[in-house]
């Protein structure tokens, strides 16, 4: 569900987060989720946010997943510190 936050398009309204198994994704899906937004980001700048304190990585059979949650409450932050920059 995308939600408008001071004129930007994000992902989501609220920041809950959500331990569910099924919250796990892939960076390439992830990344493929997120620019459905209208705000694509890279798997790098991903993997960046997912380095923050509180934030976990699942390596199951060789890939890794993270929690989408977590993702969209990163990129909730990104876009809204990138749209608060534009005059």
């Amino acid at each position: 569900m995308a939600a408008e936050t001071s004129g930007a398009l994000v992902a989501i309204s609220t920041t809950e987060h959500s331990p569910h198994s099924l919250d796990l994704v892939t960076y390439k899906e992830g990344k493929a989720l997120l620019a459905q937004t209208g705000h694509p980001v890279s798997e790098t700048t991903m993997r960046r946010w997912m380095q923050a304190p509180g934030r976990a990585t699942v390596k199951m059979a060789g890939t890794v997943y993270v929690s989408f949650s977590d993702l969209l409450v990163a990129h909730a932050a990104w876009v809204a510190t990138a749209t608060s920059a534009v005059p």
